[in-house]
Order: structure tokens, then sequence, then C-alpha cells
């Protein structure tokens, strides 16, 4: 009884292999003849996949920007804000190509410079900035997608942080 169902299941195996065999042999026939073909694409898809995509973009939307770093080149009470700008100023001249933001989280004003994804990222401007801002740090933030577009001529501008933890 036992080598009738191994015969029986070897049988079955060996049948489904030569099936498949023959159904990809049909498949690449069928590319062969729609060569010449403008190709088009038929996507078959859930329908709960454009729900997703949908609630992704109003995520998105609410919170626009991902978690990036900049480097911390001033941090002063709420009296220092001629002084924040000041610095700001100054490092745009020492480094015209990197942005620098006035950030006002309560009571301070802060000065932050650059736009990273990452730490490591960030090091190599800390590395530069440390020996004109001896105080300066690389800080986790948020970054907007708008602060990565390159702009011919900053306003003067203070950013007002939120408090997220």
């Amino acid at each position: 009884m036992q080598y009738k169902k191994i015969i029986f299941l070897s049988f079955l195996i060996v049948l489904g292999f030569s099936v498949k065999a023959q159904y990809t042999h049909v498949q690449e026939s069928e590319i062969e003849t729609n060569t010449d073909t403008l190709g088009i694409v038929n996507v078959i898809q859930d329908a709960r996949v454009d729900e997703l995509l949908k609630t992704d973009q109003i995520i998105s939307a609410k919170n626009p920007g991902f978690t990036g770093y900049r480097v911390q080149i001033f941090s002063g009470r709420s009296t220092d804000r001629e002084r924040a700008f000041k610095v700001k100023e100054e490092f745009n001249e020492l480094f015209p190509e990197e942005r620098a933001y006035v950030v006002y989280k309560a009571p301070d004003f802060r000065v932050r410079v650059g736009n990273f994804r990452s730490k490591i990222e960030s090091i190599e401007l800390y590395k530069a900035c440390i020996e004109y801002f001896p105080n300066c740090y690389p800080v986790k933030t948020r970054i907007l997608f708008a602060d990565l577009i390159p702009i011919q001529k900053e306003a003067e501008e203070v950013i007002l942080e939120e408090v997220t933890e």
C-alpha cells in the first residue's frame, strides 16, 4: 500500500513538471510573436493599493519633510536675536554654498546650518565650522523638502521650531 502512494505521488510530481515546461514554452513563443507591437502594459492590482497611496499622500501633506541633521553653530537667549543674525551673516560669508537658519525655540535663538540626511554627512561641515565656531555640534532636526531647493537671496526669517518629543 505504501508503494502505491509513493508511485502515485511521483507520477503527480513528474506530471506537474511537464505541464510547467509546456506552459513556459508557450509563453516564450508568445513573446517572440509580440515583439513588433507597441508594448501595451496592463496593470492588474488590488484596489487597496490605491487607498494606501492616498493615505500616504495625506500623511505626507501633513508632515512634509524628513528627519535629518544640521550643525548648530550658535545658541543664545531671547535677547540675542541680533547676535544670531550676525552669526548667520558671518557663516554665509565663510560658507556661501551652505544654507543657514535662525531657529527660535523658546526662549532661545539658535543658528543651524546645512541640510543632511544622516549625522555622518554633517560631520564634514562640522569639522569645517569648528575652526570658526568652536561650540558647534550636529543636531537632529526636521528638514523640509522646500529647504533643499536652492534660492537666490534669503530673506531675514526666523523658523519657529515645534517641540516634538
